[in-house]
């Protein structure tokens, strides 16, 4: 899943889960179906304990990286409930309890945790084997940065990212997930959780100064283990990250000059409009991470 176009609606979210264990009947529960928000591009809906999304040729591959997620001690994600698929062909996984405070801005003591988060993840990834004949969900950013790849979630925005007490405890959503280079998942993490926006965005949602969102990218950073040497032009990928996904956006809209879909418009809209922001204060970001 890239960003979701819908992020920047104001909406609050209340969505509930609670991690239930992989035996469950699935079919033993008869509670109707609720439609969950945020599901991206598929439908995305609950039955007691038992989330249900809309399968894709990539769902089998991501059903074997969340197994190995479960035994690897990463408890960040949900798990596989049954088979991982119900007769409809739709994914079967487990709910995580909490919420999340997207619009609202995390608090400074979230970043080194969201890091640490993207680090056990990664180091859980790293002895992933991807069963034969697998397959990933195409995606912008799998060719995006340097260096080697690792499997990431890749769609780290905070409207994925459930949270307890305001700090984040599960990762949710992962139809995108696949081969990302570290660097990039870390770019897009930072750019969206740290709120890179423009002044209009921070004023509406109540975003800290420039100053402090740069403290914020760089605690997130210090969480995960990225060291200074390897913070060299890390400001350029965060304005990369943000330019690729505004096009990207304008793509999946399939935008024409004839294109009136407020939307999509905004979706793009504010993304440029983020990397000019972070263009214009390069020097303060940069000095943050140095």
């Amino acid at each position: 899943m890239i960003a979701k176009n819908h992020e920047m609606r104001g909406k609050q979210s209340s969505v509930h889960f609670a991690r239930m264990a992989s035996h469950w009947s699935l079919m033993g529960d008869m509670e109707e179906e609720i439609c969950l928000t945020g599901g991206g591009r598929t439908t995305v809906t609950r039955r007691g304990g038992v989330v249900f999304r809309e399968g894709g040729p990539w769902s089998s591959t991501v059903i074997s990286l969340l197994r190995h997620l479960e035994s690897s001690g990463f408890t960040e994600a949900p798990s596989v409930a049954g088979t991982g698929f119900d007769e409809r062909g739709r994914e079967t996984l487990s709910f995580i309890e909490g919420e999340f405070v997207h619009p609202a801005p995390w608090s400074d003591e979230s970043f080194p945790q969201l890091g640490m988060m993207l680090r056990r993840l990664h180091d859980a990834t790293a002895s992933f084997k991807p069963p034969e004949n697998s397959l990933w969900r195409d995606w912008f950013g799998r060719n995006l940065g340097d260096g080697p790849h690792v499997i990431g979630h890749c769609d780290t925005g905070p409207w994925n990212i459930v949270c307890r007490s305001g700090l984040p405890v599960g990762l949710i959503d992962w139809e995108v997930a696949g081969p990302v280079r570290a660097d990039i998942e870390l770019a897009q993490a930072c750019w969206l959780n740290a709120q890179l926006y423009d002044d209009d965005i921070a004023e509406r949602v109540g975003l800290g100064s420039v100053g402090k969102r740069a403290r914020q990218v760089r605690l997130l950073l210090d969480g995960y283990g990225l060291s200074r040497k390897q913070r060299g032009g890390f400001v350029d990928k965060l304005i990369t990250f943000a330019v690729h996904d505004a096009a990207e956006q304008a793509k999946e809209a399939a935008v024409t000059p004839e294109s009136n879909d407020a939307e999509p418009l905004w979706a793009i809209t504010w993304r440029t409009r983020s990397a000019s922001w972070m263009l214009n204060h390069r020097q303060t970001l940069a000095a943050a991470l140095a």
